[in-house]
C-alpha cells in the first residue's frame, strides 16, 4: 500500500480510464488543484518520511481523539475511588454545556497538530474535475470505516483543495452529545445530520456526508472494500428537492484499513440505537490508526435533474440519481485503485 512515486511523467489517463498522475506538484495559496494529478498535503514529496518523534505525537493525539470513549469510559469507572478522575469527568462532561460555535473554523483547521496527521497519513488527493464556486453540491464520502478518520482529516484541508468554496458535513447526531468530539466536529464545519440541517448548510454552500455510517463500522474485509449506499436514498433526496447542482463521489483510499471495529455481533443492535458499540484496534491493537497512506478522490459531479417535489416522477427520479451515484463511485473507484496500489482489490458496494 505504499504512496506512487514521484517520476516526472506526464498527467492523464491510460485506455482504461486509470489515473497515471505521477508528477510532484505543490499547491501555492489560493490555487485550485490541477486536474488529474496526486498531490500531496502540505507540499511534502511522495517519499516523505516523518520525524519519528512527531509520528508518535501524531500517534499519541488522535488516539485520544479516536478512542475517546474508551478512555472516559476508563476515566468514569476510575472516578468511583479517585477524585482527581471525578474533576476530569465533571470538567469533560461540563463542556457539554458550552456553544458549538463556530461551524467551520479555519484558524482551527490550520493548527499544526493537524498538519502532523496529515503527514502521519502520507495524505494525498486527486480531483478528477474542478468545481464551480457558485455552485453547490453534495460530497458523498466512503469509506466510513472503523472510524472515519480520513474524512475528518480531509475537513481540516478543505480550505486547501477548494480555496474558494465553503464545504460543510453532516454527522451522526449522537457525536454531538460526546464532550471533547462535539467542539472538534463542528468547528471543522459539521453539524447534526437531520434533513434540516441538511438544508440549511444547503444555503451557504455545499454539504458533505459520510453514507455509510455505522452499518460499514462492522464491514471490514481482508481481500476487498465493503461499502453501504444501496437503498441510501437520503442524500440523493435532498439533492432532488434542493435543486443543488451536483453530487461528487469522493473516495478515501486507505481508510478501511487504519483501524477495525467490532465485535461484528453487535452490529444489528447498534444500528437500532443509531450508535456504535464496540471497540476500536490500530497499531499492535490499540486504538491507535495504523500509520498507512490515505489517498482521497474527488469525482466528477454527477448531474442532478430538476423536477418538482411534487412531480409524480419524483421517487422515480430519487432512485435514478442514487442508481448514477452507485454506478459512478464504482467507475471512479477502478479508475484510481491501481495509483493507490489496490489493483487486485474489488469494491463491493452493498
Amino acid at each position: 500500500m505504499a504512496p506512487a512515486k514521484a517520476n516526472g511523467a506526464a498527467n492523464g489517463s491510460n485506455a482504461n480510464g486509470m489515473s497515471k498522475s505521477t508528477s510532484y506538484h505543490v499547491l501555492k495559496e489560493g490555487e485550485d488543484p490541477p486536474v488529474g494529478v496526486r498531490i500531496y498535503a502540505d507540499g511534502i514529496k511522495p517519499d516523505h518520511r516523518q520525524n519519528p518523534l512527531v509520528t508518535i505525537f501524531a500517534g499519541i493525539t488522535m488516539s485520544i481523539y479516536v478512542g475517546f470513549m474508551n478512555y472516559f469510559l476508563l476515566l468514569c469507572i476510575a472516578a468511583i475511588w479517585s477524585r482527581v478522575c471525578l474533576y476530569i469527568v465533571i470538567a469533560l462532561l461540563s463542556t457539554l454545556a458550552l456553544p458549538c460555535k463556530p461551524v467551520l473554523w479555519p484558524a482551527f483547521n490550520r493548527l499544526w497538530i493537524f498538519k502532523t496527521w496529515r503527514h502521519y497519513f502520507h495524505y494525498s488527493f486527486l480531483v478528477e474535475q474542478q468545481l464551480d464556486p457558485t455552485k453547490r453540491y453534495i460530497f458523498v464520502e466512503f469509506p466510513h470505516g472503523a472510524f472515519p478518520i480520513a474524512p475528518i482529516v480531509a475537513g481540516t484541508l478543505m480550505q486547501t483543495l477548494f480555496p474558494h468554496m465553503a464545504i460543510y458535513s453532516v454527522a451522526a447526531s449522537v457525536v454531538f452529545y460526546i464532550p471533547f468530539w462535539r467542539h472538534m466536529i463542528t468547528w471543522i464545519g459539521s453539524v447534526p445530520a437531520t434533513p434540516g440541517n441538511f438544508k440549511r448548510l444547503l444555503q451557504k454552500g455545499s454539504v458533505a456526508v459520510v453514507v455509510g455510517g455505522i452499518a460499514e463500522m462492522y464491514m471490514g474485509h481482508p481481500r476487498k472494500e465493503r461499502i453501504k449506499l444501496v437503498g441510501r436514498r437520503g442524500f440523493a433526496r435532498i439533492a432532488l428537492e434542493e435543486q443543488v447542482d451536483g453530487i461528487v463521489c469522493v473516495y478515501y483510499f486507505g481508510n478501511s484499513q487504519v483501524l477495525s471495529f467490532g465485535p461484528a455481533f453487535l452490529a444489528g443492535v447498534s444500528r437500532r440505537m443509531r450508535t456504535s458499540l464496540g471497540y476500536l484496534t490500530g497499531w499492535m491493537g490499540l486504538p491507535v490508526p495504523k500509520p498507512l497512506p490515505i489517498f482521497m478522490v474527488n469525482g466528477k459531479p454527477i448531474p442532478v435533474p430538476r423536477i418538482p417535489r411534487d412531480h409524480p416522477d419524483f421517487d422515480k427520479k430519487v432512485d435514478e440519481l442514487l442508481e448514477a451515484t452507485i454506478t459512478e463511485l464504482g467507475e471512479m473507484y477502478d479508475r484510481h485503485k491501481g495509483l493507490y496500489g489496490w489493483a487486485d482489490r474489488p469494491l463491493s458496494i452493498e
